[in-house]
């Protein structure tokens, strides 16, 4: 028996969601197809699909033989880029993910650079969470990724970009800006701090658990005896800052999100204390998975402007 055949049998049932249409797709009969099934299930010593329900599901076992065969399919795949790693094209191109606002500075701004370079290179780019972006390196989907933090699997390296500060950003027409008008600066700008404790009782947009920005926020909060009010919870800070933007509530932001938004008119930015306003922002790859000469320039181009630069 051909192991290959039948997975791609099993494969083909779940993207088709019926056996005779995933027989309509690989050119064999429906009997024949059932009947491969069957050998598969006979030979694995457990049934796959309940082929009495409609439409068809997994049995428990055949859920756990479909995500072994994901994760073969991973291994497989990796084993393609490597071997296409030999050809020009293959090792052309890379698949760069990170949250939307530093997609939009620092990303955008080493992307121009390596297709100046390298105008035939083949780049893509991809706006997500952290998490997700993490379950995307897992899965191959995407060659690296910016992130906020160095809590990533351990079979990830980072190399750090750059270190940017977090601000407090309150709406225009919060009447609190009269009060320290006095403290207010520009995205980059250091400046005066103020008594935090008259944010006590102020609306905030929080960041999600789970989100490097939440842990920040919490331990800003318990260490000036601040209680807030969580008004709207978000998973992307470009979302808070748009929020504050239209005068919601007060946000914390980083110094790219800030950046990268062209119109902060709305928004009064105050500076934070230094033990939670510096951060890290990192490049992160999966070192388990082949890594072509484009995303090895890519990264090169993140780092180069920084003191921490090494060889990939």
């Amino acid at each position: 028996m051909d192991r290959r055949v039948y997975d791609n049998y099993v494969i083909q049932i779940v993207e088709h969601g019926n056996l005779s249409k995933a027989a309509a797709y690989l050119g064999i009969s429906q009997p024949a197809l059932s009947s491969g099934l069957t050998a598969l299930e006979n030979e694995l010593g457990f049934k796959i699909f309940n082929r009495r329900k409609v439409p068809i599901t997994f049995t428990p076992e055949g859920e756990l033989y479909f995500d072994y065969l994901k994760k073969m399919q991973v291994l497989a795949d990796d084993f393609q880029q490597r071997l296409d790693s030999y050809h020009e094209e293959r090792n052309s191109r890379v698949i760069i993910g990170g949250p939307v606002a530093y997609v939009e500075s620092i990303v955008t701004d080493a992307v121009i650079a390596l297709r100046k370079e390298h105008p035939n290179y083949r780049i893509e780019i991809k706006c997500s969470p952290l998490a997700e972006l993490i379950d995307m390196s897992l899965k191959g989907e995407v060659s690296c990724f910016v992130s906020t933090s160095e809590d990533i699997p351990k079979n990830f390296e980072t190399k750090r970009i750059k270190q940017e500060k977090i601000y407090l950003c309150v709406p225009k027409n919060n009447p609190l800006n009269k009060k320290i008008a006095d403290c207010q600066v520009k995205p980059g700008e250091r400046g005066k701090l103020f008594d935090y404790t008259l944010l006590d009782g102020e609306e905030f947009i929080f960041l999600e658990q789970g989100q490097p920005l939440h842990g920040q926020m919490e331990k800003f909060f318990e260490e000036n005896g601040i209680v807030p009010v969580n008004k709207i919870t978000v998973n992307q800070v470009s979302t808070a800052v748009n929020l504050v933007l239209k005068g919601e509530a007060c946000c914390f932001a980083s110094e790219g999100a800030l950046e990268g938004n062209q119109d902060l008119g709305s928004i009064c930015v105050y500076p934070l204390p230094d033990s939670i306003s510096g951060r890290n922002i990192y490049v992160a790859y999966n070192k388990d998975l082949f890594m072509s000469g484009a995303c090895r320039e890519l990264i090169g181009h993140l780092v180069a402007d920084h003191d921490n630069q090494s060889d990939v």
